[in-house]
């Protein structure tokens, strides 16, 4: 990969590093075909976030909505990017899946704060700064 795209160069300083280990892992070859397939992924982990936070207030609902809303557009836009660039987005959405990462994204009210790190780190090495979500 490319220096400004390479997964461990993205995260280097906004994660711990086992964190980053774990998105830099995830990054795999991905094709345009597969990368518009990770959008139904997205989707069903959000509607599946929110129906645990209907039972459970710790769960940041609102934190992982703006991380699906970031990723929708620019999974929607596979032949937009290159190998290196659809590596990272398919990083960013398994990172998302995993509920088990630096905190447990289902019992920590900040459980979703490093996935949006990682959603932070890519949206800006695919040059998508408008899309940065926005931590307290």
């Amino acid at each position: 990969m490319a220096n400004h795209s390479r997964p461990d160069f993205v995260v280097d300083g906004l994660l711990h590093p086992h964190q980053a280990a774990q998105f830099t892992a995830l990054c795999t070859t991905t094709s345009a075909d597969e990368l518009a397939g990770l959008r139904l992924r997205v989707r069903v982990h959000l509607a599946e976030v929110e129906a645990l936070a209907r039972a459970d207030d710790r769960v940041d609902v609102e934190m992982a909505r703006c991380i699906a809303k970031v990723l929708g557009p620019l999974l929607d836009e596979p032949d937009s990017w290159d190998a290196e660039q659809r590596a990272l987005l398919r990083g960013a959405v398994e990172y998302f899946h995993l509920s088990e990462d630096h905190r447990s994204d289902l019992t920590d009210w900040f459980g979703f704060d490093d996935d949006a790190r990682v959603t932070n780190a890519v949206t800006q090495a695919l040059g998508r700064t408008d899309l940065t979500i926005i931590l307290s």
